[in-house]
């Protein structure tokens, strides 16, 4: 009966340490959209004509969103990824409104969800909106 007691609360112990993941500041990066007036605006894409911006996040955007986000030390950045809060392939910006520095291990859970929904808007059962909508219901459920 302890061995069973023992491995209940272990397997309950990591299930919550799995699905909590690192949260953005919305304050600070509530999420931009792509548009054609975007200086990294590439095309537009998928059935519902969704503006596309390619990645262009140079080191002084790095430098602000690090001092945003507790002046994170340059030292420290390679266990982070400037992560786009909305997919660059959902329609996000490169916006610093859409960055932020994201756990790499955090980062790779969220680009399950990433690919997900690049193949549904693909295939035209997503829309951008549902998308954008499935990035926030992916952090509230992993709080």
């Amino acid at each position: 009966m302890k061995l069973l007691t023992f491995f209940i609360t272990v397997m309950l112990w990591q299930s919550l340490a799995w699905s909590s993941v690192a949260q953005p500041n919305w304050n600070v990066t509530p999420g931009v959209l792509c548009s054609a007036s975007d200086p990294n605006f590439s095309n537009y894409d998928y059935p519902e004509h969704v503006a596309r911006c390619t990645r262009n996040v140079n080191t002084a955007e790095k430098e602000q969103i690090a001092a945003e986000y507790g002046n994170l030390p340059k030292a420290n950045w390679p266990q982070y990824e400037f992560d786009h809060l909305i997919p660059l392939c959902a329609g996000g910006s490169d916006d610093i409104g859409n960055l932020w520095p994201q756990p790499i291990d955090d980062a790779h859970k969220k680009d399950v969800l990433e690919d997900q929904i690049c193949n549904a808007m693909k295939a035209g059962t997503m829309t951008q909106a549902e998308a954008v909508q499935k990035v926030h219901d992916w952090f509230s459920s992993t709080q």
